[in-house]
């Protein structure tokens, strides 16, 4: 009988497919505000790049209060008769959906103060709206996949088609969306993306709250802002995955920040076949390919390469494709002779960078369930929706980090103002840059060589030594795998069972 209860409950294709399909609904609304909300602000709404990019650090700090605060609302709120979590996830995606497009409409004020004020406010707002989706999205997958190798499984197939949801934004904004509309004023074609944005995310969110339902009953308890101090307090693998990962996010996202201004201002044209701008499609093309490898086979891999030794590789891989890049940006030359072989560089930077992103996406989903059954050994109140907005609101503080270093890069720099790019007399002095516009310019003939230095630096002195912390951290302070993860777990459905005949 527990073999037949057991292979009933057992995770489906269907459920694994419904499930990651909302993750992509997530990461439209994520990487729609990452890859064009600060260009929007500053190009179209005129607004200073380093206030909006600390203003976000800001609101992040802010999150850092409402965070859990949502999460112990999501945590306290007793079961509906559609699940624990399948109602927050709906109304979560709804709320984001309506402050995604309320953050590209177009505002028009003779008080710039108004301005700030308003898109500020929805940046908060929508990021507050994207933790209820978040939080309760994550606290779902140990009710639908019990064991360490569903969950490997179904974290691998999640972060696989949540990463082609930021490049499915991505590639329809600056391909399509943009240039189709532009005519029309870049204003209305933002606001249109912020539409389609929207209707992809709600769409694809759906397919999990229709498509899944909670088969674990996992126990709750209440949960105060008291309780989730002592979390941190007494949960010290807690403690070591939100330091380890915060250092790689950190480190990864400023680098994915800079890496279209590094492409743009520092690689010339004829370093390889390709100019700059296919160069820099090159890149993200392979780096979603190596990233899409490692989440495809990652279930596959584990059960060959223990999971602690992968999550330790994609620290050295980010490494060595930083080291690749420093390469790219600061050797390479353009000449024939030397196409090929730099070619390869771009390629292979790009592979290491996402691959290792794959791996260390994986590992740490599956790492906090861990967590969440470590807290619940150790302490008896389990949390699940408070210690899952942990990654949330780590994510959010790494995406915070990365643009405010960018935004700091952008003005130690001295990068001319880009609105001047869009004036047709100076477009006819300058070679040609087609940008994710439409527009054509030469942004690197306009600024000088010790602005190219700078940004360079900012790069690499800040993205490497993180990384490299963090994997110490890791290797250091978190144990929490192989047999003493099996043996707490064990124990954990021991108790569970002898609760149940009470």
């Amino acid at each position: 009988m527990k073999k037949k209860h057991a292979d009933k409950n057992k995770l489906t294709v269907f459920e694994i497919a419904s499930y990651s399909l909302g993750s992509l609904g997530r990461e439209v609304s994520n990487n729609c505000v990452n890859a064009f909300f600060l260009v929007y602000l500053c190009i179209y709404m005129r607004l200073n790049p380093l206030y909006m990019t600390v203003a976000f650090v800001l609101a992040k700090l802010w999150d850092a209060i409402n965070d859990p605060m949502l999460a112990a609302l999501v945590n306290n709120c007793g079961k509906s008769r559609f699940g624990r979590y399948r109602p927050w996830i709906f109304a979560g995606a709804l709320s984001n959906a309506v402050f995604l497009v309320m953050m590209f409409y177009p505002i028009h004020t003779s008080s710039e103060g108004l301005r700030y004020f308003y898109y500020i406010s929805m940046y908060v707002l929508w990021g507050m709206s994207f933790t209820v989706l978040d939080v309760p999205f994550w606290s779902m997958l140990p009710t639908i996949a019990n064991t360490t190798d569903e969950r490997n499984k179904a974290s691998s197939f999640v972060k696989l088609v949540g990463g082609f949801g930021g490049f499915t934004v991505s590639t329809i904004g600056s391909s399509f969306v943009l240039p189709k509309f532009s005519a029309q004023g870049m204003e209305k074609a933002y606001l249109i993306l912020g539409i389609v944005a929207s209707a992809m995310m709600l769409v694809f969110v759906c397919f999990t709250v229709i498509g899944n339902r909670e088969k674990y009953e996992i126990p709750h308890n209440k949960v105060s802002l008291g309780i989730i101090a002592r979390m941190f307090k007494t949960n010290d693998q807690l403690r070591a995955y939100a330091l380890t990962y915060v250092l790689y996010q950190t480190g990864g996202t400023i680098a994915t920040c800079q890496i279209l201004y590094l492409f743009v201002y520092c690689y010339e044209n004829g370093a390889n076949y390709l100019n700059s701008t296919y160069s820099y499609t090159l890149f993200w093309i392979i780096a979603c390919t190596g990233q899409g490898i490692a989440m495809m086979f990652y279930s596959l891999i584990t059960k060959k390469i223990p999971r602690e030794k992968i999550f330790s590789a994609s620290y050295i891989l980010q490494v060595v494709s930083f080291i690749l890049m420093f390469f790219i940006f600061f050797v390479l030359k353009p000449g024939k002779e030397y196409h090929f072989i730099n070619s390869v560089f771009v390629a292979l930077s790009g592979a290491c960078f996402m691959l290792a992103g794959g791996m260390q996406q994986i590992g740490s989903t599956v790492m906090i369930a861990d967590v969440v059954d470590y807290g619940e050994w150790k302490t008896g109140v389990r949390g699940d929706s408070v210690i899952f907005s942990v990654q949330t609101l780590l994510t959010k503080f790494a995406g915070a980090v990365g643009m405010l270093v960018l935004g700091i890069g952008i003005s130690v720099a001295g990068l001319p103002n880009i609105r001047e790019y869009f004036d047709p007399e100076l477009q006819k002095t300058v070679q040609q840059f087609v940008d994710v516009s439409g527009n054509t310019v030469d942004a690197a003939a306009m600024i000088s060589g010790n602005s190219l230095v700078i940004l360079r630096a900012f790069m690499f002195l800040i993205p490497i030594p993180l990384c490299i912390a963090g994997y110490i951290v890791y290797k250091k302070k978190y144990w929490l795998f192989g047999e003493k993860y099996d043996k707490i777990k064990a124990e954990i459905d021991s108790r569970r069972i002898e609760e149940s005949i009470k």
